[in-house]
This record gives C-alpha cells, sequence and structure tokens, in this order.
C-alpha cells in the first residue's frame, strides 16, 4: 500500500524502538518471526487505533500490518511507512502464511491469549511444516514500563476523572439511583474528551457497598449510607482506575472506623510501591495493617494491578500482581477495603507511578470521609 507519510518523528521513533525491543524478543527465542492479533497491543506496536488488524514481525526487522480497505485512510494517518500495510483479499489465515513463506520462516511465535483453538487450527492447516509457538503475555511485558508519552496521556486520563468526579458530587442526593449517578459520571468525563468509562462505573451504596464490584444498579441513594465509587475513563488509549468511597449524611462510628483503618491501609501500600519490591511487599504493607485492626476476613480481594492501555495490566494467572517486581515508570494501582456483610463497605484506590519514591498522580481528597 503506497501512502504519505503523516505520522510525526517523534511518534515514530518511538514505535520503532518497541519494535526494535519486541525483535530482541523474537530472536531470543530463536523465532524468524511472530504475529500479533491483540488489539491493544497492535496498538502499541504501530499506532492503529482500529478494530481489524493482524501485525507480522519478522526478526530480521521488517513488519507488515495486514486491515482491510475501510481503514485505508485510517492506516495513512496513524501508521508510520516504515511498517508495511497489506489489504487483505482474502482470510487473514492465508494472507499471514504467504507473509511467512516469503519470509522463509520456520519457527513463528503466535500471540496465545488473542487466538481461539479454532483459529489456531486454521492457521496451521495451511502450512504444517511450520513450527508455531504459543507465547503469553509476550508484548504485555513490554507495555509494563511507560514512557514519558504515556504517564502524561494516564495523567490526563486521571485529571478528567477526578474532575469529573468532583463535578457530579452535588447530584449525589437521596432518592437518586445508583445508575443515575454513574451516567452522569460518564457523560462528564466524555465532555473533557474521554472516550469513554474505562470499565462499566461501579456506584454501591447501603449494604451493596459491601460488595466490591456492585456495579451500579437501581438502587435509590439513602441518608447515613456509605456509597462507594468506582470508576475512572479512557483517554487516547490510557486508563485511569479511583476508588473514592463517601457518605449521604452521617453514618455509624464503626463505619467511620473502617474508613480510617482503609485509608492508614491504602498509604501503607503507597509507601510500599517503590521500584525493585514485589507486588506482595505492596499487598503485606496494606494487608498486615486491616489485620492488625481485626478486619482481615473482610479484605478478600487483591492489593492492586497495572494500568496502561489496558485496565488490569499485570493481572492474569501468567503473570501476577504478587509475584512481579516493580519497576521503575509502571502505573500501578493501591485499592484496599473492608467490606463489612449487612453493613457496608470502603475502598480507597490511588493510581501510583513507580520509582524510588512512590509518586501518586490521584489528588482526588481523602483524608476524611466526604460527608454529603
Amino acid at each position: 500500500m503506497n501512502r504519505e507519510y503523516l505520522v510525526d518523528s517523534n511518534r515514530q521513533k518511538t514505535i520503532e524502538r518497541r519494535l526494535e525491543q519486541l525483535i530482541s524478543l523474537i530472536k531470543k527465542e530463536a523465532a524468524e518471526a511472530m504475529v500479533v492479533f491483540s488489539e491493544t497491543s497492535i496498538r502499541y506496536l504501530t499506532g492503529f487505533t482500529g478494530e481489524e488488524a493482524q501485525l507480522v514481525i519478522f526478526s530480521d526487522g521488517s513488519s507488515f500490518l495486514l486491515s482491510d480497505s475501510r481503514f485505508a485512510s485510517q492506516l495513512k494517518t496513524e501508521v508510520p511507512s516504515t511498517i508495511s500495510v497489506v489489504m487483505k483479499t482474502r482470510g487473514e489465515m492465508p494472507e499471514i502464511v504467504a507473509l511467512l513463506h516469503a519470509h522463509a520462516s520456520k519457527k513463528v511465535l503466535i500471540e496465545g491469549d488473542f487466538l481461539s483453538a479454532t483459529a489456531f487450527a486454521t492457521l496451521k492447516a495451511q502450512d504444517s511444516q511450520l513450527e508455531y509457538e504459543l507465547v503469553t503475555e509476550f508484548v504485555e511485558r513490554l507495555r509494563l514500563v511507560k514512557d514519558e508519552d504515556e504517564i502524561a496521556l494516564v495523567r490526563r486520563a486521571i485529571e478528567i476523572s477526578e474532575q469529573s468526579f468532583q463535578a457530579i458530587l452535588p447530584q449525589i442526593a437521596v432518592g437518586k439511583t445508583e445508575r443515575e449517578i454513574a451516567a452522569a459520571l460518564e457523560y462528564a468525563m466524555k465532555e473533557p474528551g474521554a472516550s469513554g468509562p474505562s470499565f462499566a462505573t461501579i456506584v454501591a451504596s447501603g449494604v451493596r457497598s459491601a460488595w466490591p464490584h456492585g456495579k451500579a444498579s437501581d438502587k435509590q441513594l439513602a441518608a447515613h449510607e456509605l456509597i462507594t465509587i468506582d470508576f475512572g475513563c479512557v483517554f487516547e488509549g490510557y486508563v485511569s482506575d479511583i476508588t473514592r468511597t463517601v457518605a449521604l449524611g452521617t453514618v455509624s462510628s464503626e463505619l467511620n472506623e473502617i474508613y480510617q483503618v482503609v485509608l492508614a491501609a491504602n498509604k501503607q501500600g503507597i509507601a510500599a510501591s517503590v521500584a525493585g519490591n514485589r507486588g506482595a511487599d505492596v499487598d503485606s504493607a496494606a494487608r498486615n495493617l486491616i489485620n492488625e485492626a481485626g478486619y482481615g476476613q473482610y479484605f478478600g480481594h487483591g492489593i492492586g494491578h497495572g494500568i496502561g492501555l489496558d485496565i488490569h495490566e499485570i493481572n492474569s494467572p501468567t503473570m501476577k500482581f504478587r509475584e512481579t517486581m516493580l519497576l521503575e515508570n509502571m502505573v500501578t494501582t493501591v485499592e484496599p477495603g473492608i467490606y463489612l456483610p449487612g453493613k457496608g463497605g470502603v475502598r480507597i484506590e490511588d493510581d501510583v507511578r513507580i520509582s524510588a519514591t512512590p509518586a501518586v498522580l490521584t489528588t482526588l481528597p481523602k483524608e476524611e470521609l466526604i460527608i454529603l
């Protein structure tokens, strides 16, 4: 595909650097090529934001992005000319195998997390002589450490989320439904430029605030209840993830107490979010405090995860947060909680840039329970 070069030089250099890192990994596996199917990883490696593409990268440094004519103009705008674009005229599997043949490939790495068993069987049926190796979390590991441009986009997603949260606080009132508050927040985040929420916004009030993932329902807000709001937005592909718990009027001394315990645990987790520690160190710092306060049985989930192009990075069976060493310029969440069945729950979640001294990117007030 002939196209005018429209991608700025800094963006091109970033993409070239990322591809070079991936090619080094391909060589370490003694493979000649890798096929990427993940839309998110394709965006990271090429800049293409469309939903129909496959990327084939060769150890000789060449790369090919397969798509179709619906995205011709978009590809011209988003993808550097150093990446060859192939407009598919048949199914993607024959096109992929044709490229592999043209480069005399023998061993090919395949993103196992993003290809169904049926699709993989179709690919193998094209040529039984090719050796395919399924790999997991391959590109995802490259994406863990963020560059300054990525961190700036995460910061902007956080800013939009926080400003929107502050803007809708006056709407939180007795009689409003959880769903109405969630809708108002999601709309508010879109106005400044977010493409949408980074996940289904959680608004859980009263006894439902003890549900860690209590998605917004038609329950009406009532006086003297806690309301846990877990929210975030997507800006230029990058996400935020924030939780604050507020009260609609005064609440019991017990609920006030668990707020202060969760706040202290949040601070302990943040203090442990330093380069060289593992996720388990962050978890232990927060969990030990909650255990010592007598609420350990009411904190059942993990302490956090990574964020970036995906809302849950470092959060899979093959790449667990607890086992991952934290590296400079990762961005992670710290989100301890206490959930008392039949009474209510508290979660406080911040986004943190990993460094020798943790940099908390979120700025929403949390020192005292906000009473509306």
